[in-house]
């Protein structure tokens, strides 16, 4: 079973994340008061508890919770996720997948300690139904297969 370990918002972009206890998550816009809340249709980025803790091993230090500027850390998610999946997290909130990592030659303007993971391990995510998340709520992930 997968899960959210942390949902982190900042108030101005290009600035790490804290975690939150819950978050409010409207549909076509992200999560309520983020600094990327109604900016694109990239509402909300996500890195996988397992790339983060890989990243920790190869840097020899703790990466705390939005400090890659993520919005979710989620367990228990497999390796790749498919674009156009979508993720349930707990009774109401639902995501879709739209993009993995960052356009090449996009620019990436924060890192933390010389260190960023959105671009090349990160998913973006469009709010497709909003509601409240929290850290702790089961996350089930419905993926999209192309026959």
């Amino acid at each position: 079973m997968a899960k959210v370990l942390a949902i982190c918002v900042s108030d101005k972009r290009q600035e790490p994340k804290r975690p939150v206890a819950e978050a409010r998550f409207i549909e076509g816009k992200g999560i309520e008061g983020d600094s990327h809340f109604g900016f694109s249709t990239r509402h909300v980025s996500l890195l996988r508890y397992e790339d983060i803790k890989c990243a920790e091993e190869k840097a020899g230090f703790v990466f705390p919770p939005g400090s890659l500027a993520e919005n979710l850390v989620i367990e228990g998610l497999l390796d790749e996720i498919p674009i156009g999946s979508r993720l349930k997290i707990g009774s109401d909130v639902v995501l879709l997948v739209i993009e993995k990592g960052k356009k090449p030659g996009e620019p990436h303007s924060y890192d933390y300690r010389g260190w960023c993971l959105l671009p090349e391990v990160g998913y973006f995510l469009e709010v497709v139904k909003g509601g409240i998340a929290k850290p702790g709520d089961e996350v089930v992930l419905e993926i999209c297969t192309t026959d």
